[in-house]
């Protein structure tokens, strides 16, 4: 996978000779043998309902650097060009990935201390009664791209409940005409 960092994303990345992780039952192991980046708070509601949380903490490697120790997990194709796995024993979220990147689930990391979230990301899509103390940069969509609308998710004007509920119904609407084929190609 070809990465873009900046001066200050090389300051957030984490490189230990190998990195393990495994989900909550160990059915499933992997390690990781070079940098985890971009790491990151994720608030769209894929990762929500993927991993049953209000927001999931994801950062990304080199699928190259990436390999399963043990087991196999479940894929799971959510919408075109996206897949998404868990254990299939214990349910535990593993990863995501498309075309362009692998997101490791954070939380399955034996030792969390290796990582620190950078900013969040799809605030757009951020629930409206989520508080945070940090005072990490926001970015509308991804961490590449446009440049952050703020700092704080706490200090950006609150994202409307009716909001939320559209963008819910939308992607849903979406993943289910996935599901039943008729995804635009």
């Amino acid at each position: 996978m070809a990465s873009e960092h900046s001066a200050t994303e090389a300051s957030n990345t984490v490189s230990e000779l190998t990195v393990r992780g495994r989900c909550m039952c160990g059915d499933i192991r992997y390690e990781i043998t070079g940098p985890m980046f971009d790491m990151v708070h994720c608030h769209c509601e894929s990762c929500r309902r993927h991993s049953s949380t209000a927001f999931a903490t994801v950062f990304n490697i080199d699928k190259t650097n990436f390999r399963y120790i043990r087991g196999t997990p479940v894929p799971y194709n959510s919408s075109p060009g996206v897949e998404r796995t868990h254990c299939g024993r214990c349910g535990s979220p593993i990863s995501y990935e498309n075309a362009r990147e692998l997101s490791i689930f954070a939380c399955t990391l034996e030792d969390l201390t290796l990582v620190k979230p950078q900013a969040h990301i799809m605030v757009g899509e951020m629930l409206p009664w989520l508080d945070f103390g940090d005072d990490l940069p926001c970015f509308e969509r991804g961490l590449h791209g446009k440049p952050s609308i703020g700092h704080g998710p706490s200090n950006l004007p609150r994202v409307s409940v009716e909001s939320v509920r559209a963008n819910s119904e939308t992607t849903n609407a979406a993943r289910d005409n996935f599901k039943r084929g008729n995804a635009p190609h």
